[in-house]
């Protein structure tokens, strides 16, 4: 007989699957466009929207679909080590992004995709600053938080989740070209280091949010 723990372990592997699918596929949808195209608030905008709705999603799903505390995702009281290691982590990324454009990219003869540049940072300095603190805010929840626990819960091995989760991540960044790809690739091989150690989501969040906003 499966006792009342395996069911409870079944129902959450189920409702894992799900969220899963939502955070690996919805985001590559492109609903951003399908949505607010044509739009008074038009994509750009919207884009921001979309991502504090996925997010929303997922806490929605965790709290009251999974009925889980939303600490079974990383989102922990912060602490003075928090900011210490966010900081930390901060200038680590900041550090390899000045390594990647001075060397590497020159050095594979890389450019820099200027056209999605331009998209992002060619707004109102208002959701020029915004934009960084949505990204990472949402993208922390759903490619760290989220998907690396979850993945942890089915896979039972957290550096085999921690790959695929990161893998996503970067899969969702695809659209920026080589150059930006190698960026994101040192971000997200330090943002994913430090979850994996911290288990402590808005340390991570910090060193996302400062890096893209001083990036």
């Amino acid at each position: 007989m499966i006792d009342a723990n395996d069911h409870r372990r079944n129902h959450l592997i189920v409702l894992a699957v799900i969220g899963l699918a939502f955070v690996f596929v919805v985001p590559q949808l492109g609903l951003t466009r399908l949505i607010f195209e044509g739009t008074a608030i038009g994509p750009r905008i919207g884009r921001e929207i979309i991502w504090v709705g996925f997010a929303l999603i997922v806490l929605v799903g965790v709290t009251r679909v999974e009925r889980l505390p939303v600490a079974s995702i990383g989102l922990v009281r912060p602490t003075w080590h928090t900011l210490t290691w966010g900081l930390a982590a901060t200038v680590l990324v900041l550090a390899t992004l000045m390594l990647s454009f001075a060397l590497i990219i020159p050095t594979l003869g890389l450019q820099q995709n200027m056209a999605a540049t331009g998209a992002i940072v060619q707004v109102p300095l208002w959701l020029l600053i915004l934009t960084p603190f949505v990204a990472g805010i949402t993208e922390e929840i759903l490619y760290r938080g989220y998907a690396i626990e979850r993945l942890t819960l089915l896979t039972a091995r957290p550096w085999l989740a921690a790959l695929l989760a990161g893998a996503a991540f970067m899969l969702v960044h695809l659209h920026w070209g080589a150059a930006q790809l190698i960026v994101v690739g040192f971000g997200t091989l330090i943002f994913v280091s430090l979850y994996l150690w911290r288990r402590d989501l808005p340390c991570v969040m910090i060193a996302h949010v400062l890096a893209d906003l001083v990036g």
